[in-house]
């Protein structure tokens, strides 16, 4: 039987000698964080902040009384959710609008573990950039479980038959992958590979990458391609690595021809049109039609 846990929106806090943890996971948290800090607690004397957010600012949070900043947290992704695991850290890929390529997040490049907790949510950022001897210990490991989630993302252009095949011989895997960019191709070999494999389309998603270096009408005809597979489509708004703000339009963004009416428009149709009634019933919003808000 497959139970996934939920994610949570904002930081992880537990208390431990009255020491408080806190891993951040998005910069927009680290404003709310420093002000919970500076307000204190009886419950602890001491805190600890770590997390993505803290990797990409590290001097956001330094010199407040009684924080450091930084440093292991062991086991804190299974206090993030207790059935994730990595089984490599790092990504060889240095894509512009990540951090985790260029080292700011999980540096020493790409590595794969020698051991992991056996749990079926995959957090790699790049799991099939590792060698086939791991995937084969990876998947055979998953396979005993009946199910995954590749939540963090398979890159389609790593695909092959023999990773589909492996991918598909876990029973139930789910299988994210993204689209960044206008070039669809590979990302249409990769579900063509899944499915040859035998993974169902219903356990195919596409995250779409939108407000990077295009406006609404591209991102608008990627989530629409990604549709047309029967596939469904996620667009993943860009958030510059220190950006304080969730789901801002930047200048930048302006200068693609995004506002925040554009951005709720295709988010509101891609993540709540379902929600109204079948697609054959529904029409996409024309361009600056007010739609559901997904704030």
């Amino acid at each position: 039987m497959i139970t996934q846990t939920m994610w949570p929106k904002g930081p992880t806090r537990w208390i431990e000698d009255r020491t408080l943890f806190v891993s951040v996971p998005f910069t927009w948290n680290l404003p709310d964080v420093r002000a919970e800090l500076l307000q204190r607690d009886f419950r602890w004397d001491t805190a600890r902040v770590g997390g993505p957010a803290v990797d990409l600012l590290p001097d956001y949070l330094a010199g407040l009384e009684h924080v450091a900043v930084g440093g292991e947290m062991p086991g804190v992704l299974q206090r993030v959710n207790p059935q994730a695991t990595r089984t490599t850290l790092g990504c060889p890929n240095k894509c512009g609008f990540c951090g985790i390529g260029r080292g700011l997040i999980e540096p020493g490049g790409f590595r794969e573990l020698d051991d992991w907790p056996d749990l079926p949510i995959i957090c790699d950022n790049n799991l099939l950039a590792a060698t086939e001897a791991h995937l084969e210990r990876v998947m055979a490991r998953l396979a005993v479980h009946g199910w995954a989630d590749f939540n963090q993302g398979l890159d389609a252009r790593l695909m092959t038959p023999e990773k589909a095949r492996l991918i598909a011989g876990i029973g139930q895997p789910l299988c994210r992958m993204a689209l960044d960019a206008p070039a669809t191709d590979a990302v249409a070999t990769a579900i063509e590979m899944l499915r040859s494999a035998g993974v169902a389309k219903a356990r195919i998603r596409v995250y779409c990458l939108i407000g990077y270096d295009s406006g609404p009408d591209e991102a608008w005809r990627r989530c629409e391609w990604v549709e047309a597979q029967g596939i469904k489509a996620y667009p993943m708004w860009f958030h510059g690595l220190g950006g304080l703000e969730w789901n801002a339009v930047t200048d930048e963004q302006r200068d693609l021809g995004w506002d925040d009416p554009e951005r709720k428009a295709i988010f509101g149709w891609y993540y709540q049109h379902r929600r109204q009634g079948s697609l054959s019933k529904l029409r996409r919003p024309r361009r600056g039609q007010k739609v559901l808000n997904d704030d």
